[in-house]
């Protein structure tokens, strides 16, 4: 065999210098190079550790938000004699009460009457549980940057800044909409008790409609458990994601530029200024 013929197939088939012949160089993949560059003690850092805790809190708030569905029950009697027939009346997420029936056979009706309830409060509702869901997953893609992608960035000037701007739009959607929610939360409390039901909205018709017909509170009322830690939720989110407003700008050029030493910007003449250079400002070849 040509000796340039066995030397072309041996460098085909090496890899490297000092490798075996024939054997191809592993290629690292670009996942198991971020998992090597992966940086996981910024988790115990501020602005790592409030990102997780916006992430686990914000599953609370939308999830107790969108859960917070329950139902309540009240008396119809008919007359004196009757023992009164209770009548259940449910309802869940958005809360659009507007939309939900009572329905029942009261009394006399042989077909059954539709009632529906006083309330509408699924703007409200669905404005708090959109800022969960999305502060949800920001929070995971903003962890995932910081452990795995950010120490690759040759310039993470443009992350930090956008960084810094989502997280105070995120602290400024949470405060405005737990006082939507709130605010929300208190007229379905008002519009789910059993004695505001049949004596406010279109169940008055019923209860007036003969002397003998009443409504009385009676059964199962309310749960509002999930609603009123909803709001609480809604509120620390809020304080987690204001106070991670400062530890996100430490990141950022800003922060670096206001706390850069002063003598790197001017430096003292007592320290040995070149000749030429006044307040720290090197002047023109042609005055030195």
């Amino acid at each position: 065999m040509d000796p340039a013929e066995a030397s072309s197939m041996i460098n085909q088939g090496a890899g490297t210098p000092g490798s075996p012949v024939g054997l191809a160089q592993p290629q690292v993949s670009s996942v198991q190079t971020m998992m090597t560059n992966s940086n996981m003690r910024v988790v115990k850092e501020p602005r790592g550790f409030l990102k997780l805790l916006q992430f686990i809190f914000a599953i609370f708030a939308f999830a107790t938000a969108s859960g917070g569905g329950s139902n309540f029950q009240f008396s119809v009697k008919c007359n004196d004699t009757d023992p009164g027939k209770l009548v259940d009346v449910f309802y869940s997420y958005p809360y659009k009460l507007e939309d939900v029936p009572v329905v029942s056979k009261f009394c006399e009706n042989t077909t059954q009457t539709v009632y529906p309830l006083v309330g509408n409060e699924n703007s409200s509702a669905e404005y708090f549980v959109t800022i969960g869901v999305f502060a949800f997953l920001y929070s995971l893609v903003a962890l995932t940057i910081y452990v795995f992608v950010e120490g690759q960035f040759g310039d993470k000037n443009l992350w930090s800044k956008a960084d810094l701007f989502i997280t105070t739009a995120f602290a400024i959607f949470w405060f405005t909409s737990s006082s939507a929610w709130a605010a929300a939360v208190a007229d379905i409390k008002w519009s789910t008790y059993a004695p505001n039901v049949y004596t406010h909205g279109d169940i008055v018709q019923l209860c007036s409609k003969k002397p003998d017909i009443v409504c009385t509170n009676g059964g199962q009322n309310s749960s509002y458990a999930n609603l009123n830690v909803s709001i609480l939720f809604g509120f620390l989110n809020f304080i987690l994601w204001a106070g991670n407003i400062w530890f996100t700008y430490k990141e950022t050029p800003w922060h670096a530029q206001r706390n850069e030493p002063a003598e790197k910007k001017y430096p003292s003449p007592a320290l040995g200024t070149p000749t030429g250079m006044e307040g720290g400002t090197l002047s023109s070849p042609s005055q030195i």
